[in-house]
């Protein structure tokens, strides 16, 4: 098969673009939150709607959107840019590491919350701005195996039960009996209720 110069240069060229178009570093310049897609600036060229790469999409999936300004890599099988893949993200001055131990993992949230785990330590720290709360749902129960500290209140809607009675037990032993006193009888309950 014989080529001529102008079929040799257009597929030299064809090659080029498709080769500086395979990896990209660019911006996220635009989110589809509903589809799950964004358009990333990079030089010159704004991809079009691409979607971006995750930890899992199947039985399990998980979901973490890239946001606008987001420093990313696109991947463009072929060299295609319209066959691309967002794959987050990269640190930048303006968005640096959070530490520089390689024992840490850390997410740091926009509203100040912290998730952190330090395997050197052995210590998960969750920590939420002055008004986050928690909330977990486990109809089957919750599991805590080691000291509980709690600084504040423990408010709790049904009876909270320990390896020898319930409080409610307590309740009822203390305030319905009497005890004898030394030289003044027997002192009966007061009416007063724990």
């Amino acid at each position: 098969m014989t080529y001529s110069t102008d079929d040799v240069l257009f597929r030299l060229t064809e090659l080029e673009r498709q080769l500086a178009n395979l990896v990209l570093i660019a911006t996220v310049s635009d989110v589809d939150f509903e589809r799950s897609l964004v358009q990333a600036t990079s030089a010159e060229l704004v991809t079009g709607w691409l979607p971006w790469v995750t930890h899992r999409a199947a039985n399990d999936v998980s979901y973490w959107a890239p946001e606008i300004g987001e420093q990313v890599v696109v991947l463009n099988p072929q060299g295609e840019p319209a066959l691309g893949v967002v794959l987050p993200a990269l640190y930048q001055n303006k968005f640096p590491a959070l530490d520089q131990r390689p024992s840490i993992h850390r997410v740091m949230y926009a509203d100040g919350a912290i998730v952190e785990y330090d395997r050197e330590i052995s210590r998960l720290v969750v920590q939420l701005p002055t008004a986050g709360t928690v909330h977990i749902v486990s109809p089957s129960g919750l599991s805590i195996e080691g000291d509980v500290y709690v600084e504040g209140q423990i408010k709790a809607t049904q009876d909270i039960i320990d390896h020898t009675r319930s409080m409610q037990g307590d309740r009822d032993i203390y305030n319905g009996h009497g005890h004898d006193v030394p030289g003044h009888g027997t002192a009966v309950p007061t009416g007063a209720k724990q």
